[in-house]
């Protein structure tokens, strides 16, 4: 519930912030029109008087159709005094011709310049106000996820104590099981894996030995995974395309609830188990490779004090365009951001520009991003440049392999590089 107070403090500010800018600009509007209503009473008090009498008065037309009036009759007035200039056969009166000549010429270009200015604040405040929408439209598609997120749990938790109160008589096996003299120990991380869904092996074993009170994970352990295994409570799997891993060492084996295990987990508690990790999230990834990675970058965000969703909902912009977050976070003051997780692989370069600028448009430009290892992000940040330009923005990069040799940011962060651009 927290979170979704946060997130709507969040709405709140953005909307403030969207109103303000309107009101800067209209106010902008205003003056403009001001200044060229007092050029056009100076300069044409004809056309003025004339557009009174026909109750349209100057202070109700768009500034673009004011400085067409005025361009109008500043050039007539530069052709009458050219023409003057022409007949003249005085040296003073053709002398103060050319005088009125340079001070309407230097007032129309004055004038133009500020119209010119204006133009461009206009644009700038309606390009603010594109990327404060496109931040809105995230952040409520993201709150949404999180509400129905947790009125699923809430549903899930009915349905298992009914079910509890209706549980078949034990197989033969798990009572052979209850007798064995490892039960204890063995049912211990049988629920653990169920509670946490956890499909890393070497994380398992390290959370075995914790709650175990091992000081490392090691041969008991392993004996352990052995046994789950052969019960065909647990099944272990390897779907990497290679052993090498892009963040250093071996990619992990990887352990799910088998059949009879879940069965297992719901006889010792009276609960479904939780989704496998690993399978929850490789629907939403390109490869197992990538699946890893983002588990591996949560556990490295987590340990650094953000909460994590491995599994926020997409985005739909307010241009058409769809942006698929792999990680939101929510910072220790409760700000609501946008993490993207990277592989160093080759990859379409269209789709990559498409990529970034969507993640631009819904975190209005502060992009948080991590790596498997350092190429990937000195790619990833010509990429982002290249991309968008001279685009204002702020980029965080960090890569997994100099954060699990112990490298740091600035202040002991774990983002390695933190770059700002433009305003």
């Amino acid at each position: 519930m927290a979170a979704d107070d946060i997130t709507v403090e969040n709405l709140r500010q953005l909307l403030h912030i969207q109103t303000e800018l309107r009101e800067q600009a209209e106010t902008r509007g205003r003056k403009a029109q001001r200044v060229l209503v007092g050029l056009l009473e100076t300069f044409a008090p004809d056309e003025v008087d004339q557009r009174l009498k026909t109750g349209r008065p100057l202070d109700s037309l768009p500034v673009e159709e004011l400085e067409q009036l005025v361009r109008q009759h500043i050039g007539k007035q530069l052709h009458q005094a050219q023409a003057l200039l022409k007949d003249s056969q005085s040296a003073k009166t053709l002398q103060n011709n050319r005088d009125q000549l340079d001070k309407l010429h230097s007032q129309y270009e004055s004038l133009r310049e500020k119209n010119a200015l204006l133009v461009g604040q206009v644009a700038s405040l309606e390009t603010e106000r594109n990327n404060l929408l496109s931040q809105v439209t995230a952040l409520q598609s993201v709150s949404s996820a999180f509400s129905e997120q947790s009125s699923n749990i809430e549903e899930v938790k009915s349905t298992d104590a009914e079910e509890v109160n209706d549980r078949p008589p034990e197989p033969d096996w798990m009572m052979t099981w209850r007798q064995a003299e490892t039960f204890d120990r063995d049912a211990r991380i049988l629920i653990m894996i169920g509670k946490t869904g956890l499909s890393r092996r070497p994380v398992i074993e390290n959370q075995a030995a914790e709650m175990l009170g091992i000081k490392k994970a090691g041969g008991s352990l392993q004996a352990l995974i052995t046994r789950l295994t052969d019960l065909q409570f647990i099944e272990t799997f390897r779907p990497w395309a290679a052993d090498g891993a892009g963040t250093g060492g071996r990619f992990p084996d990887l352990v799910r609830l088998a059949e009879r295990g879940q069965l297992a987990f719901w006889l010792l508690t009276g609960e479904k188990p939780s989704f496998n990790e690993y399978d929850l999230l490789l629907e939403r990834h390109v490869s197992p490779e990538h699946t890893l990675l983002n588990l591996q970058a949560a556990d490295m965000l987590r340990e650094a004090g953000y909460q994590v969703n491995l599994t926020p909902p997409d985005v739909n912009l307010p241009d058409g365009g769809l942006f698929k977050p792999d990680l939101v976070l929510i910072d220790e003051q409760g700000t609501l951001l946008f993490a993207e997780v990277e592989r160093d692989t080759d990859k379409n370069i269209e789709q990559r520009q498409a990529k970034w600028r969507n993640f631009y448009q819904a975190s209005g430009g502060k992009m948080f991003v991590v790596c498997d290892n350092r190429s990937c992000m000195r790619n990833i940040r010509s990429e982002i440049n290249y991309c968008l330009g001279n685009k204002p923005l702020a980029i965080s990069l960090t890569n997994l392999t100099d954060l699990q040799a112990g490298k740091r940011g600035e202040g002991d962060n774990i983002w390695l590089e933190i770059k700002h651009k433009g305003n």
